[in-house]
């Protein structure tokens, strides 16, 4: 809690520093794409579907060129905040009140996972210079950290992320960005 405590006083300070982290979904028009490739060379695209339901859909592909695969669907607050995913295989995982990857400071939130599970979740996100970074916790204490360097938008442009189960660490990179 101690480093909680100093987090939040340095987001204090830096707070006014910076602008906000929110990604600006309604700025990609459906049809927009957004992909990413991480130092491995795994590419995700995310392509804008519009308005459902008062959020904005967002499908994902996984691959490049003639490899590449559906692999869900995630809806956002005009935030940025995910309260829903969808798997290709249908199954819905929602986020209650959301992920809180785009909110400043300490963020509770209920992962409610598709066979019923509800998993308590505590991240702490500090605005950077040119960002974010952040820390995540669950039951079993920390689960990640991680970076985000945002464009204008609030998009990523590139970005590490460390799962603290496995010790894995890896970097990603925005590689192709096409607003309509």
């Amino acid at each position: 809690m101690r480093r909680v405590a100093v987090l939040l006083a340095a987001l204090a300070v830096a707070g006014a520093a910076r602008a906000d982290i929110a990604w600006q979904t309604m700025r990609m028009a459906p049809g927009s794409l957004m992909v990413i490739e991480d130092e491995d060379g795994g590419v995700v695209s995310h392509v804008a579907r519009g308005r459902e339901g008062g959020l904005f859909r967002f499908d994902t592909y996984e691959g490049r060129e003639a490899r590449v695969v559906f692999a869900g669907s995630y809806y956002t607050t005009q935030r940025g905040e995910v309260v829903r995913e969808v798997s290709a295989g249908g199954a819905v995982t929602r986020f209650e009140p959301f992920r809180c990857a785009r909110t400043a400071g300490v963020c509770d939130y209920v992962i409610l996972h598709p066979e019923g599970f509800r998993e308590l979740r505590r991240r702490v996100t500090l605005e950077t210079p040119g960002g974010l970074a952040w820390k995540e916790w669950g039951l079993d204490g920390r689960i990640a950290t991680g970076a985000l360097e945002l464009d204008r938008i609030g998009a990523a442009l590139s970005g590490w992320r460390r799962d603290h189960r496995s010790g894995r660490r890896i970097r990603s990179r925005r590689i192709l960005m096409a607003l309509r």
